[in-house]
């Protein structure tokens, strides 16, 4: 078999002219180059000796000291970078390298702010096309050093949240680094992009599958403090949700999370980064699955053990600062059974008595949820006597103690309030509460926070539902004041607004409450709330109404400073205000002078006695017409019929003299002697009228106990008594009346009540003239001292005024028995309150005198003159 042999070495017949080759080539140059903007120029080259030698020189003089990476910046070295964009296509790695540098020495040494937008922007992007194609390690480290520089400015990271392509390479190598400082860098990056995105963005960012959560909480004990400090802030950003939506969603995440947390905390509980790692186990353990892994895996006990060995070698201050932890576990009650067991409440107590100037916001809201547990309760009222209430009010009081701290002071002591009131009430009292609120609410906004007012203002509520307690805080003045002087400053707030007046509403029982209620624009503070685009402030100024309806002075100054105008003119609001008609309705209630001349009715449950009423025969399109006329000094046109059954004779001052020069044009003038009106006047007549009702009732045997006619209704005995009322009504008013049919056609002679109405005029000199002294009368002025009577007897009836307004009439109930219903039994009825009457018959005052028409029957509307 033959072989095919190689020849080692062959002759050549042809060598090249080296001579020739010389002649040709550039000889090699070396110049000194002593300027740096000659150095500068020569980065133009396309030699890569020449750009690794500049490079060389140009790193080395920018490493000498910072100023000379400032004589770089003003020589116009990053725009030259930038022109060349950073050497990105350079196949020589160190080239690449020397530029990044350049690059970082250039951003580390000055402030992002200094740069033209557009030059960051060309950074940033230059950065992630750079990074994109990038593999050496040293040129990685460098572009995540001026990423996470650039991306300080917020809008530059919120553009790079949409860069998907360069963020799955980012994440794929930050996964894989072992560089500390490109995985510094990366958290930190990860962190920016994270802040600057909406809850929905950030969790459909951080639930991609490649997103580096692992690898986060591995660096948490990383054995760089700069790293394990990045990674804590980017840590507590991820867990402020831990849904079961969110990256936290796998049991076995959130049990690792919270094991390299607890293993970085007992490994170096004095460590520089101890109180991150506490802060961010804190924010884990808000979440209830979180805190139910971190007692089931025992890392309680863990914690609890390296806390007490602390306990005793830190200082107070920072000793506190490491059971943040257990506030954060306390808001769940299955908990804190153990917790007491574990001495956590002595803890807190101790840090809330020993720390000077005052304990830290967490260590008073960790009280208040143990207060939850009965006895971490009790150790706590327990520590009364050593000043704990006393502590707290101290907190109350100082506006050098941060918001936060002074709003858990205030919750705690009304959470005390509620659990232990009888001690904690009689703490506060021998602290002087009154002057301690008055104290705290005279500071106002914005020094205080709306948590710490509401507080207070419920602190307040509690103490008031108390009478003794409620009394002292009535009787101090300012606190009143103040609480009338911050609802006007609080309109902003709605939250705000409806709990001062709830507050209100549980002081108001006190008589100097309601007179410095009054005496500080109250009145203007409830219009200004009935005229609020918030519904929940109109809710609560309505209620309060409610509530104070009750008083005759807010009454009157509902009715005569215009809140009665504003809820009659905004009455479109009961449609979302449930309670803006009934407000109306119990202004209208307590004064039956107004509500028959808004709604031309009284009904069952509208008292005439025990006021002035008084009625028109005009009838008023606007009840504003008619209140101007009974707050003026003149006489109305129309007669006005006023029920007075308290004063025989006028009041003194209720008289106005008329000066003798306003009399000059009056043909009939006195002499000397001046006129005198009175828009009260004395009636001397009507309680005569009902003492002789009263004695006829008497001899019919029909006059009932005052204490049994507001309990049952004595429906036998409706139709005898209305008749004896009625009786009585026309004995009194039929002076030069003819007595007429109810069948005849013929009308009631209006034209001499009109005579005799005019005379009475002449008499008291106004047109507001006493019914009693009304002898002569029709359907009008008879059902009004009808209705009259009929309320001081206990009679139960209504009053109406017809469509036209020219008639007045009567109703009565009478149930309408029906066979075998004992829905209708009177025994059943007879206790039926009043409010859920109704009107059957009509009472007839002036042809069949005391003769009761069914409703809708031919002789009642014959009677009203409808048929």
């Amino acid at each position: 078999m033959s072989r095919i042999s190689k020849r080692v070495y062959e002759a050549k017949s042809a060598y090249p002219d080296r001579t020739k080759s010389e002649e040709k080539s550039f000889t090699e140059l070396n110049v000194p180059i002593k300027k740096l903007d000659t150095a500068l120029l020569l980065l133009s080259s396309e030699e890569e000796c020449v750009l690794l030698t500049v490079f060389s020189h140009i790193t080395d003089f920018a490493r000498r000291q910072d100023m000379n990476v400032l004589e770089l910046r003003a020589h116009r070295l990053l725009e030259l970078l930038l022109e060349k964009e950073l050497f990105i296509s350079a196949t020589n790695t160190m080239i690449r390298r020397f530029a990044l540098y350049l690059l970082t020495a250039l951003l580390d040494n000055t402030e992002m702010a200094t740069y033209e937008p557009e030059q960051a922007k060309q950074i940033l992007e230059l950065a992630c096309r750079y990074f994109m194609k990038e593999a050496d390690d040293f040129c990685i480290e460098y572009l995540t050093y001026i990423l996470n520089v650039c991306l300080r400015d917020p809008q530059m990271a919120h553009e790079t949240v949409d860069a998907t392509e360069f963020l799955e390479k980012f994440k794929l190598v930050f996964v894989n680094s072992e560089n500390p400082d490109t995985v510094f860098n990366s958290i930190e990056v990860l962190h920016k992009l994270m802040l600057v995105q909406t809850a929905e963005q950030m969790l459909e960012f951080t639930t991609q599958p490649d997103f580096p959560v692992d690898r986060i909480i591995c660096e948490v004990t990383n054995e760089f403090p700069e790293i394990r400090k990045a990674a804590l802030k980017a840590l507590k950003t991820l867990l402020t949700d831990t849904g079961e939506d969110s990256v936290f969603e796998p049991l076995q995440r959130c049990f690792s999370a919270l094991d390299q947390l607890v293993k970085a905390f007992c490994d170096n509980p004095q460590g520089t980064d101890a109180f991150d790692l506490v802060d961010v186990l804190s924010t884990a353990l808000r979440s209830e699955k979180m805190t139910k892994l971190f007692f089931e895996q025992n890392l309680f006990d863990l914690v609890v053990e390296q806390v007490r060995t602390q306990m005793d070698i830190l200082p107070m201050d920072l000793r506190c600062s490491l059971i943040a932890i257990f506030a954060e576990t306390a808001q769940y009650e299955q908990f804190l059974a153990r917790m007491h067991k574990a001495e956590i409440t002595e803890m807190f107590l101790n840090c809330l008595m020993q720390n000077k100037p005052g304990p830290a916001a967490y260590v008073i809201q960790g009280l208040n949820r143990m207060s939850l547990y009965p006895e971490a309760l009790r150790r706590i009222v327990a520590e009364y006597e050593a000043g704990a209430i006393r502590k707290l009010v101290t907190i109350l009081l100082s506006p050098e103690m941060p918001i936060k701290t002074r709003e858990q002071a205030a919750d705690l002591i009304a959470r005390l309030l509620v659990a232990a009131f009888r001690d904690t009430a009689a703490e506060l009292k021998e602290q002087e509460v009154a002057v301690v609120l008055t104290a705290v609410l005279a500071q106002g906004l914005p020094a205080l926070s709306i948590d710490l007012i509401l507080a207070l203002l419920t602190m307040i509520e509690t103490l008031a539902q108390n009478e003794e307690y409620r009394t002292i805080l009535g009787e101090y003045r300012s606190l009143s004041e103040q609480l009338a002087q911050l609802l006007m400053r609080s309109y902003s707030h709605s939250i705000l607004v409806n709990n001062i007046f709830r507050c209100l509403c549980t002081l108001i029982d006190e008589e100097p409450v309601r007179e410095i209620l009054l005496d500080n624009y109250i009145v203007s503070s409830l219009k200004r709330a009935l005229k609020s685009l918030s519904n929940l402030v109109k809710t609560a100024v309505t209620n309060f109404i409610l509530q104070t309806t009750r008083f005759n002075e807010f009454i009157d100054a509902y009715i005569d400073r215009g809140i009665l105008e504003v809820l009659m003119e905004y009455q479109k609001h009961a449609f979302c205000v449930s309670t803006w008609g009934p407000a109306i309705e119990s202004i209208l209630s307590k004064c039956p002078t107004m509500k028959f001349c808004i709604r031309n009715c009284l009904t069952f449950t509208d008292i005439t006695a025990g006021k002035d009423f008084y009625v028109s025969r005009k009838k008023f399109e606007d009840f504003r017409a008619f209140q101007e006329i009974l707050r003026s000094d003149c006489s109305p046109l129309d007669a006005v019929l006023v029920v007075n059954f308290d004063r025989p004779v006028a009041d003194s001052e209720d008289v106005v003299d008329v000066p003798l020069r306003c009399l000059s044009t009056i043909s009939d003038t006195p002499g000397d002697q001046a006129w005198q009106y009175c828009k009260r006047p004395g009636d001397p007549n009507l309680p005569e009228y009902l003492e002789a009702l009263n004695q006829t009732m008497g001899v019919h045997g029909l006059v009932e106990n005052p204490e049994r006619i507001r309990r049952s209704i004595d429906f036998e005995n409706v139709a005898k008594r209305s008749k004896l009322v009625a009786k009585a009504v026309a004995a009194v008013m039929n002076e030069n009346l003819k007595i007429l049919d109810l069948n005849s056609t013929e009308e009631c002679s209006r034209h001499a009540v009109h005579c005799h109405l005019l005379d009475l005029r002449y008499v008291y000199h106004t047109n507001f003239i006493p019914i009693g002294m009304v002898r002569s009368g029709c359907q009008f002025e008879r059902a009004i001292l009808f209705k009259a009577m009929a309320d001081q007897i206990g009679l139960p009836c209504t009053l109406q005024r017809s469509v036209d307004g020219r008639m007045l009439y009567n109703e009565v109930p009478l149930p309408l028995e029906q066979d075998r219903d004992v829905h209708c039994d009177k025994k059943t009825l007879k206790f039926m309150p009043w409010r859920m009457l109704r009107p059957t018959h009509v009472v007839d005052l002036m042809y069949n005198v005391g003769d009761l028409y069914p409703m809708q029957s031919r002789q009642a509307l014959q009677y009203l003159r409808l048929y």
